[in-house]
């Protein structure tokens, strides 16, 4: 009996070296390892230092900086800001009225007549389609 199970087991470790072999490949637990101990990280490290020795001194003189005033990099300031609206201005502005087809057409006339007079004009063209339903969405 402990010969027959002796001969199971084997089988058993036998294929579970097969196993964990196979398994060791197709999951790259090479790659996890040395990038959970860090030699992955070193292993680059040291590849980017022996490309950079090859590479020499940078090519250019050295030690000329150009020296610039931090007045020429910051823009002066334009003054105090104003308010730019009163609260009543807010408010009239933010009334709104329902507008006519005829308003509309004329609006979009005064547009294009604008569009005419600047410099590179070109066309507006629009199409309004007004659509009638009952159905809330």
């Amino acid at each position: 009996m402990f010969q027959t199970l002796f001969y199971v087991c084997l089988g058993l470790c036998i294929i579970l070296l097969i196993f964990s072999v196979i398994f060791f490949f197709k999951f790259g637990i090479r790659n996890i390892f040395n990038a959970r101990t860090g030699r992955s990280v070193r292993k680059t490290v040291r590849s980017m230092a022996e490309k950079n020795a090859h590479t020499g001194p940078l090519k250019g003189p050295a030690g000329k900086v150009r020296k610039v005033n931090i007045d020429q990099l910051i823009q002066p300031a334009f003054g105090p800001t104003e308010v730019l609206r009163t609260e009543q201005q807010c408010t009239l502005g933010m009334e709104t009225q329902v507008l006519g087809r005829e308003e509309m057409v004329s609006a979009l006339g005064q547009i294009q007549k604008e569009a005419e007079q600047s410099p590179g004009s070109f066309r507006i063209e629009k199409h309004i389609m007004l659509t009638h339903t009952d159905e809330a969405v």
